[in-house]
């Protein structure tokens, strides 16, 4: 009993050491993150009739037949395809579903067929729809990171055609036609809403919908200000590049400072793995027991769950945005 006790306070230590740690790292990064989605929903909330007639959305919806655009318009269909959207992705929303449904159903069949276990099966039924959605948001954070990486080029684009005298639509189309993509798409896009609906605030308001940054948000600011107040627009856009830029080099700086780190987190993640294969090597009778036993199973279950929550905590200790 004293052990456990000595060991629920060095956990305790250890979680409060972490938090003392993690906190003052990672609060102005959830500070600007609450800032820019408070202001997204604020922005979508008074363009939500943009949000409904996207024109890649009715590009998309136009190609398919009554029954399978009815099936898209539905509020949680909407949804998956708005994800695809920011993912990148050209499949439609009925499309991953139904592949994830058919991959899940084999899955939780042959599990069952194979073991009986019920919890195994509840488990094989929902990894799928879970590799699905962290799929999704890596591709969309890929899809971010790059559009970043790209912007200060197109700024630089952006500036080039306003000094030639060219409109701020037609210095749209020129980033859409000379910038690859994600750039070059989300540029086209916003080009065809300012085409289609004559008003610049709603279609970078879905500009920053579609990539919800503060590089964006800055841009987008910068533009509704001249346009509301005046201004040099040129200026605030060559700052603006700089800043980006500035901002990429301490990132980079800053990865750099951060490799130990990173790595002491991958071996601790990788370590009890590299255990488990050295003693079914050296001793596979432990292994036996540990499967093959009503309190293995449970061990490895408790141990499951804790390995998920601690790599978890370690992605966030040492995940450092600027």
């Amino acid at each position: 009993m004293n052990t456990l006790i000595f060991l629920a306070l060095v956990a305790l230590a250890v979680v409060c050491l972490s938090m003392a740690l993690f906190v003052p790292v990672t609060q102005p990064r959830l500070k600007y993150s609450a800032m820019l989605k408070r202001r997204v929903r604020a922005l979508a909330e008074e363009n939500r009739e943009q949000a409904q007639a996207s024109i890649y959305r009715t590009k998309k919806l136009d190609a398919l037949s009554p029954l399978l655009r009815g099936i898209e318009t539905l509020p949680l269909m909407e949804r998956v395809a708005f994800s695809l959207e920011l993912a990148g992705s050209k499949l439609y929303a009925w499309q991953l579903v139904l592949m994830v449904g058919a991959i899940s159903l084999v899955l939780a069949l042959i599990s069952w067929l194979w073991l009986h276990n019920i919890w195994l099966t509840l488990f094989m039924l929902a990894l799928p729809p879970l590799a699905a959605h962290f799929k999704l948001k890596r591709n969309y954070l890929q899809r971010l990171a790059l559009y970043e990486q790209q912007l200060p080029e197109a700024l630089d684009i952006m500036k080039r055609g306003l000094q030639a005298g060219y409109s701020f639509a037609d210095t749209i189309k020129l980033i859409s036609e000379q910038m690859p993509n994600p750039m070059g798409r989300e540029f086209a896009l916003v080009f065809a809403d300012i085409n289609y609906r004559k008003d610049v605030r709603k279609a970078m308001t879905g500009l920053l919908e579609r990539v919800p940054s503060i590089s964006n948000m800055a841009l987008i600011s910068a533009v509704q200000v001249q346009r509301e107040t005046g201004g040099n627009l040129v200026e605030n856009i060559d700052k603006l590049a700089r800043i980006i830029r500035e901002r990429f080099k301490f990132n980079r700086q800053l990865r750099t400072l951060s490799a130990e780190g990173r790595m002491s987190g991958w071996v601790l993640v990788l370590t009890p793995f590299a255990l488990f294969a050295l003693i079914y090597l050296t001793t596979p009778s432990y292994v036996a027991e540990l499967l093959g036993s009503p309190e293995g199973n449970r061990l490895l279950i408790f141990g499951g769950v804790g390995m998920a929550i601690g790599t978890w905590w370690i992605s966030k200790i040492i995940k450092i945005e600027v």
